[in-house]
């Protein structure tokens, strides 16, 4: 979505840079126009994005523009923020919003990457929702327009945003609608998400409506409610909010990325309190409150909450890093797929996020008592996670460990190393972090005169939650080249060999060979092409059945775009997997998608055809979606 927004003063927010000192958005009031742009490092499009926000940097830093722009990577992702950032050479400030609670309030669907400014006044005048090649066109004309001297304006005292997120969903596959959905052909999901601020205070809500038709089935909910005060040194807050503790080891509920749909957004948090403080040295935040667990759509049965509080102290150890303790105390209702009961956990971390621009380090140690239900005794474990980077010229070098022993718990989402950058392999991932050890390896290597990016990873992990248990061995390498100014070309390949003779693994357990290419075009300033396509050979090594585990997979797609006005897909999926074929026996998936951006910030998205579903991940968590063939209506608001 893009387009001339309404003058509403933009709501103020305190995050830590790269150095760990805390950066305002008010700092910038009266001083200059930002730039605000939120984006993650396994966000396809958004790394397309801020190679011209580096532009921006250069040519208009010293005219006035001020550039923030806001990595939302989780405890999965978040050693590879400083090493993306070193390899690009790219010199605007990065700040970091790990508990989703910026991107949520500015935009909850948290469809990426989203981009705003601000002018002097504090004021949001344009706002734009994704990227297609020829969108920095359209956002460099409203800097320049915005740098121009204006007339002070004078700040309203309360401002309001939201958004207004509606899916219709109409299946055509009558086996379905009749075995899985009860008859029900036409589904209708929509957000209402309302925030409201006025000076340091905040308030927001979020009203969820899901309707099936034909036989008629209705849930409505206030799904969100929160009210806030804050100041640079000081935060607190009451009602639903999202948390992470160090790097997940304990604890993390994060808002994940919007991809597939509403339907499909992986989306838990905290309701309760917290509070927050940032005195020079020392820090801490200390939060408590319950957590309602997910359950079956239209079921009556009163809600499972389970209850949760703990915190963190950190002590700021001059140049040299930051000393942080944590700690967790939680009590689980039964139902559980774990089953803990009660859980405790203490952990120390280490952090020194910058030293002489050459190297970062990050420890993590961690220690768990668990008790479960209908099973007699004390569980102990420990958690032990350390990533390292070296930055030499154009060398980058990115280093994980981790080693994990009866970790595992219901709300946490420590590392998991293996790559879940590449969609194409992701239902293979290490899904547990009870009992593993892994190593990861990344070395980059950037030539700045051929704007070129050579890359290579490694890992290597032993999982022994059954004996024999597993081993995992994974290597891939890769070649990225901007071009044109605009144009990027991605291309990547892999090998990937899990090892075990136990039949726990018997659909991962193989040989996978993996590639993918991806390729942005310009065909003029505003119109483009771009296409992707990844495929997947599996030879499975454990009999099972008589027979072995093999497949292979193919997903793609072509868009032909007009920044910013429209963008136009069409998508094709095959495959042989025998689990998707024993549920649609359906090899071939063609779907085609419109998107029209309006002006006033608002989007139409129509999909019709077929998606042969899926794994989605976030840090750590899981889920399948189903198949889906029929019309899919996506439209969004925004105000």
């Amino acid at each position: 979505m893009s387009g001339q927004a309404r003058a509403q003063t933009a709501i103020d927010f305190t995050l830590p840079d790269l150095n760990g000192r805390r950066v305002s958005l008010s700092d910038f009031r009266g001083k200059s126009v930002v730039l605000v742009d939120f984006w993650a490092t396994w966000c396809v499009p958004c790394v397309k994005e801020l190679a011209h926000f580096q532009r921006f940097q250069e040519q208009y830093a010293d005219k006035g523009l001020t550039i923030l722009a806001i990595t939302v990577d989780g405890p999965d992702t978040l050693a590879q923020v400083q090493p993306f950032l070193k390899r690009y050479k790219y010199t605007f400030p990065v700040l970091f919003d790990t508990d989703s609670r910026v991107i949520a309030l500015y935009n909850p669907r948290v469809v990426m990457p989203y981009t705003f400014l601000v002018d002097k006044n504090g004021a949001i005048r344009y706002a734009h929702q994704g990227y297609s090649l020829g969108d920095e066109k359209v956002l460099e004309s409203e800097i320049l327009t915005l740098l121009q001297p204006a007339a002070p304006r004078r700040e309203r005292a309360i401002s309001v945003q939201g958004t207004e997120a509606f899916l219709n969903r109409d299946f055509s596959d009558d086996a379905y609608v009749d075995q899985v959905r009860g008859g029900r052909a036409s589904q209708v999901i929509n957000q209402l998400d309302v925030t409201i601020s006025a000076g340091r205070f905040l308030a927001g809500v979020r009203a969820d409506a899901y309707l099936d038709f034909s036989p008629l089935l209705d849930d409505y909910s206030l799904a969100k409610k929160f009210v806030e005060y804050n100041s640079k040194s000081f935060g607190l807050r009451a009602g639903d909010f999202y948390q992470t503790l160090g790097r997940g080891l304990a604890f993390s509920l994060l808002k994940t990325f919007e991809k597939e749909g509403l339907e499909y957004v992986i989306d838990t948090t905290v309701g309760g309190g917290k509070a927050a403080f940032n005195l020079n040295r020392f820090s801490g935040e200390f939060f408590g409150g319950w957590i309602t667990r997910d359950k079956p759509f239209h079921d009556t049965s009163p809600a499972v909450r389970d209850s949760v509080f703990g915190g963190t102290a950190g002590l700021s150890i001059g140049p040299v890093g930051t000393v942080r303790l944590n700690f967790l105390d939680a009590s689980l209702k039964p139902g559980t797929l774990l089953g803990t009961k009660h859980a405790t956990m203490e952990t120390v971390s280490f952090h020194v996020p910058n030293w002489r621009d050459r190297f970062k380090f990050y420890g993590e140690f961690l220690l768990v008592q668990k008790t479960k239900h209908f099973v007699e005794g004390e569980f102990r474990g420990h958690g032990v996670y350390l990533e390292s980077g070296l930055f030499v010229r154009n060398w980058t070098f990115l280093v994980e460990f981790k080693d994990y022993r009866n970790l595992s718990f219901e709300y946490n989402r420590p590392p998991l190393l293996e790559s879940e950058l590449i969609p194409i392999v992701a239902n293979q991932f290490v899904d547990s972090a009870e009992d593993i050890t892994g190593v990861g390896l990344r070395v980059d290597y950037y030539f700045p005169r051929r704007s070129t990016l050579l890359f290579t990873k490694l890992t290597y992990q032993d999982d022994r939650r059954d004996m024999p248990g597993r081993r995992i061995v994974h290597a891939f390498s890769g070649y990225e080249k901007k071009f044109k100014e605009t144009g990027w070309l991605t291309l990547l390949a892999g090998y990937r060999n899990e090892t075990s003779s136990s039949l726990v693994f018997w659909d991962t357990a193989g040989r996978t060979i993996h590639g993918q290419g991806d390729l942005s075009y310009p065909l003029t300033a505003r119109l483009s092409l771009e296409a992707d396509l990844e495929v997947k050979r599996f030879s499975g090594a454990l009999d099972f059945g008589g027979q072995f585990y093999d497949y292979g997979e193919r997903r793609s797609y072509f868009s032909v775009g007009y920044s910013p006005h429209w963008i136009a897909t069409v998508l094709y999926d095959w495959t042989t997997d025998p689990k998707i074929l024993s549920y649609k026996n359906k090899r071939n998936w063609w779907g085609g998608q419109v998107e029209w951006k309006f002006g006033r910030s608002s989007a139409l998205r129509v999909f019709y055809g077929a998606n042969k579903g899926g794994v989605k991940c976030a840090g750590g968590i899981c889920r399948f979606f189903p198949p889906f063939e029929g019309l899919r209506i996506d439209a969004l608001i925004w105000f």
